[in-house]
């Protein structure tokens, strides 16, 4: 049985959430109001968290980046925010996906479902050899980045996503592809939690994050790993 923890203070929003997930049938699902009550709830383990950004007595942002120190689980954003400010940082807080209400009860299943599997995946994978890049090394043991005498920590979908561009270098992927291939779903037409999570990694890998060397992008094609950091697209 799937153990899910909603975090919603929407009593009908909760309740259709609720009772579509049980008709899916293997989840089990806990009900938090607000913040206070999902810090009590969490000392339970949970596969994974849905989200809401707006709480009556907190904000859904900092109580993340609180249920990340407990929980390993995937984290899912579910709010009416719409802004893209919001998402960027509801992803750095430690969310690893985002979905903007009103939303089919189908695509929050299937996010649900390929966030579980990406997780389990994760988890079964065993420790890689460490992959390199010019200035940089990703030691799969620890899942960080270790550059120029210093390690940075990655999350968790940073880590997969990273992973999986250095061990497909100098070829093309669209946000959607990505989606598809490090979440193992199919985005919807919303990519924008794939692009924040660029944008993180940028900031962990390169020089300047606003002018990439390794994680390049052409319109029309898609990203690009280069391992050399060249910034040239070959």
């Amino acid at each position: 049985m799937v153990q899910v923890l909603l975090v919603e203070d929407d009593d009908l929003i909760a309740k259709i959430i609720t009772h579509y997930l049980k008709q899916a049938k293997d989840y089990e699902v806990t009900r938090a109001k607000d913040a206070g009550e999902a810090l009590f709830l969490a000392r339970n383990p949970f596969d994974i968290i849905l989200l809401d950004v707006l709480l009556p007595d907190a904000d859904g942002l900092t109580l993340c980046e609180r249920l990340c120190q407990w929980h390993s689980c995937p984290i899912l954003f579910i709010s009416c925010v719409d802004d893209s400010d919001t998402i960027v940082k509801a992803l750095e807080a430690g969310g690893d996906d985002y979905l903007t209400k009103p939303f089919d009860n189908k695509v929050l299943l299937a996010r649900i479902q390929a966030n579980l599997r990406r997780a389990t995946k994760a988890a079964k994978t065993p420790a890689e050899n460490k992959l390199h890049a010019r200035d940089f090394t990703l030691d799969p043991s620890v899942r960080r980045i270790e550059k120029a005498g210093f390690a940075c920590p990655l999350a968790s979908i940073e880590y997969q996503l990273l992973s999986f561009l250095m061990q497909n270098p100098r070829q093309f992927f669209t946000a959607d592809e990505l989606y598809r291939k490090v979440w193992g779903s199919d985005s919807y037409g919303d990519v924008r939690t794939v692009l924040v999570h660029i944008h993180n990694l940028r900031k962990k890998i390169e020089q300047n994050p606003k002018d990439p060397l390794y994680l390049l992008n052409l319109p029309g094609r898609g990203y690009y790993f280069d391992p050399e950091g060249s910034g040239k697209i070959r």
